[in-house]
């Protein structure tokens, strides 16, 4: 099992290999959402950026496409942000949620 760091809730929690860090957290009973967003969000689907996250370290995947049209702009300022929706975790990874 991997594990995943969450910086800024000080935690960190096992992920199987090739569930996404909102799965894996979500199964941890931790909350990658902020606000209100805890209850209006996409659900896992890719169609809002409530759940973008900044890898600070670790392996992962190139963006695909629904990451690329979601974080366009935001990506200018920090192009370390990721959808938890869409990552695939291959490798340890050190994240900061609410970003």
């Amino acid at each position: 099992m991997l594990e995943i760091q969450f910086v800024k809730q000080k935690r960190t929690i096992k992920a199987e290999e090739g569930e996404t860090i909102r799965e894996a957290a979500i199964r941890n009973r931790l909350s990658i959402y902020s606000h209100i967003f805890k209850i209006l969000n996409c659900r896992g689907r890719g169609l809002c950026h409530s759940c973008a996250v900044e890898v600070v370290s670790g392996k992962t995947d190139p963006r695909n496409d629904v990451e690329e049209q979601q974080l366009a702009k935001r990506l200018k300022k920090n192009p370390d942000l990721r959808l938890a929706c869409q990552v695939k975790v291959t490798d340890s990874l050190v994240i900061r949620t609410h970003v």
